[in-house]
């Protein structure tokens, strides 16, 4: 069973980021994860994805002061980070797939009108 837990950001935010995540989780048919979701200010990056402690636990951050387009795109490009842990499928630091489906899945919820 896949749980998710969002926090940070504003409400619709918050929202956006678990049907995202909801939608990828069946997209790539993944099971039996936890997925942790921050939403905060700028730092480093706009998202980063890293193993929990527990496992088949993953820890996601989001920028949250991006257009929305660009919000979604990075909650599916760090999803792309988490299905390549879980399925262990990487070509090399996994960017150039997790680049490459962004934009392409984003705009696929968009028009499933899943957002």
């Amino acid at each position: 069973m896949n749980t998710i837990q969002v926090k940070g950001g504003k409400k619709y935010q918050k929202d956006i980021a678990e049907e995202t995540v909801w939608w990828c989780l069946g997209y790539f048919d993944i099971d039996d994860v936890n997925i942790r979701v921050k939403i905060e200010p700028y730092k480093d990056c706009w998202g980063t994805c890293s193993e929990g402690n527990k496992e088949q636990s993953y820890d996601i951050t989001v920028v949250n002061n991006q257009s929305l387009r660009d919000f979604i795109a990075t909650v599916v490009h760090e999803m792309v980070h988490v299905k390549q842990y879980v399925k262990n499928r990487w070509k090399g630091d996994g960017e150039e797939e997790a680049e490459r489906l962004q934009y392409k899945l984003t705009d696929k919820l968009w028009k499933e009108d899943i957002i």
